[in-house]
């Protein structure tokens, strides 16, 4: 599977105490020294660059496959339709656009030499993928298309899409604002790909449809640069997701996200934003510099967050709304301008063995009917109060947290406590 490489980010130790762990790896990486994922045993970043389409001929597309050998073809719509299940196309360097979105509808493996990018004209999608028998009935996994080393570029342009089906496999289907990368039906799995979008966004997984994205770079979109929505699911590695006009990655529905080592960055809305009944987790993720929050949850969404830094948001750092669950552990949370962790609504919020730290507002925010629990932390050198409550209905429990330094109270709680319920135990005050 396919990407063609940008930053990708991580996370490492430092911070809040013995007990906090983040990561933050440079650019082009995520994973530790000696080439190896410092974070994960089973992780096999970094991806190994596959070369064999370095010797295709610029703009040239070649078929490889057990039955049939090497097969030249004129265009990449003619190699996909003659392509036999389980072969590989070999895309040359330089640009090749296309007509409409390039429909994938079989297992195959798109390989890119490098600089293989696709475009496509009329403003629509570049990629679907919409495999038959994607649900995986019968228990069988679901069949899986790879797209390797390609780029996935979709320009803005003066001609509104025309919206048709595609006739045949591999044809032009033009389809009006579609997301760069449309995954509907069975698994696609994207390796060191950089996908770009000057209309929409850059990847969206729908429906029961799957998706790996390993190493990849989606930057520069109007709108998301990973949506997943429906009952998808979506794992991210090593990507970098930067300089989107709404959420970087968004989980809705009833979808499921996780993010291992990826940076997400420069978002319009927030870093990763999880509503509905959806669930997100990151992990060992480095979210900054976002407009919204750096992580958000709505609806009745989860969001699990663990060992990640969240900092230099242009508001909150994490935020729980609705009836929402936000679970914090061994994070690095600093320098937002708004609330470190807030919690609204009916929200509730955990936060263990992290740091929240130099804020210009308060560390932890709790208000309207929403609950916190805050163990183990160290909350300090945040503008205002340490933790504030600021809802009469809100509820507190706080053990064993170091909470000092901070412009404000400590603890700041209504006066009087009506319906909520505060529990302060074993925390030091400095």
């Amino acid at each position: 599977p396919a990407t063609v490489a940008g930053p990708s980010g991580g996370v490492s130790a430092a911070g809040a105490g013995p007990r906090v762990a983040t990561a933050d790896s440079p650019p082009g990486g995520g994973g530790g020294g000696g080439g190896r994922c410092r974070f994960s045993a089973v992780c096999p970043f970094p991806y190994a660059r596959d070369g064999r389409a370095d010797s295709v001929a610029p703009l040239g597309v070649v078929v490889c496959s057990a039955s049939r050998g090497e097969e030249r073809f004129s265009s990449l719509a003619a190699a996909v339709r003659a392509a036999p299940e389980g072969a590989t196309v070999l895309l040359g360097e330089g640009e090749t656009e296309l007509d409409g979105a390039l429909l994938l509808q079989r297992p195959l493996t798109l390989l890119g030499a490098r600089n293989a990018v696709l475009t496509a004209r009329g403003g629509g999608s570049v990629v679907v993928v919409d495999l038959p028998g994607g649900g995986a009935a019968g228990g069988l996994p679901p069949p899986t298309l790879s797209i390797v080393g390609v780029g996935v570029v979709q320009r803005a342009t003066e001609q509104p899409g025309v919206a048709s089906a595609c006739a045949r496999e591999g044809e032009p289907a033009r389809a009006a604002a579609g997301y760069a990368v449309v995954v509907r039906a069975g698994r696609a799995e994207l390796t060191q790909c950089t996908v770009q979008s000057a209309l929409s966004g850059g990847c969206f997984v729908s429906a029961a449809a799957s998706a790996a994205l390993r190493g990849c770079h989606f930057g520069a979109a109007a709108m998301h640069g990973v949506l997943v929505s429906g009952r998808a699911r979506v794992e991210m590695s090593h990507c970098h997701v930067h300089s989107t006009g709404a959420a970087g990655v968004e989980a809705r529905g009833r979808s499921e996200v996780r993010l291992h080592c990826c940076r997400v960055r420069h978002s319009s809305r927030s870093g990763l934003f999880a509503t509905a009944f959806a669930e997100a987790h990151a992990e060992y993720c480095n979210v900054f510099q976002c407009r919204f929050a750096g992580i958000e949850c709505a609806g009745q969404s989860e969001v699990r967050v663990h060992s990640c830094r969240v900092h230099d948001g242009e508001r909150g750092g994490l935020l729980a709304l609705g009836r929402s669950s936000l679970r914090v552990d061994a994070c690095a949370v600093s320098r937002n301008a708004m609330a470190g962790v807030s919690a609204r609504g009916s929200g509730r919020v955990v936060v263990a063995d992290s740091a929240v730290t130099s804020g210009r507002a308060s560390g932890v925010h709790i208000s309207e009917e929403a609950s916190a629990t805050v163990e183990h932390c160290r909350v300090e050198a945040n503008g205002l109060c340490g933790v504030e409550l600021s809802g009469s209905a809100a509820t507190l429990v706080a053990r064993r947290n170091v909470v000092r330094g901070n412009g404000g109270e400590a603890f700041a709680l209504p006066s009087p406590q009506c319906g909520g319920c505060v529990q302060l135990e074993g925390n030091d005050l400095g």
